[in-house]
């Protein structure tokens, strides 16, 4: 079951939304896997044992992403670039673990990149809810309910 976030978990993922969102207008936009159409977001990012996890759209990716939300969670002294088995309920999922300035270490599993198949943000963005849900569902546990869809930082800058 996912803990509601609290209001610096709030800041902590909006911090990423913006980081993401600069990285973009200074390094990819002008990279052919970069679709102008969209903009970065967190969907339904959710506190669950000790990460924040959610999906990050940006305009070149969308990965479900895992941040520490606390020192028993610390990705501290890992090595970026290696790999990460994490159980979640929907089944073990195996991440690479990732770092930006300003952010600090994290967990990311590709779920689409490039992002070229998607005509605009909505449908980037419905994908992403549609994506979210089920890395917290128990195996055949159905959508809806307790799932936590309504936890969530939406829109980036």
């Amino acid at each position: 079951m996912a803990d509601p976030l609290l209001p610096a978990d709030q800041s902590r993922i909006q911090h990423l939304v913006t980081v993401f969102g600069r990285i973009g207008e200074e390094r990819m936009k002008d990279l052919g896997l970069y679709n102008p159409a969209l903009q970065v977001e967190a969907v339904g990012f959710r506190r669950w044992n000790g990460w924040l996890a959610g999906v990050l759209v940006t305009p070149w990716f969308m990965n479900f992403v895992m941040l520490p939300a606390d020192a028993s969670t610390s990705l501290e002294n890992a090595e970026v670039g290696s790999r990460r088995r994490i159980d979640l309920p929907k089944g073990q999922v195996v991440f690479v673990i990732g770092e930006v300035d300003d952010v600090g270490p994290y967990l990311s599993y590709s779920i689409h990149s490039p992002m070229g198949q998607f005509p605009d943000h909505a449908s980037a963005s419905t994908t992403a809810w549609a994506a979210v849900g089920p890395y917290f569902l128990e195996p055949g546990e159905e959508p809806g309910g307790e799932c936590g869809f309504g936890w969530g930082v939406n829109k980036g800058p």
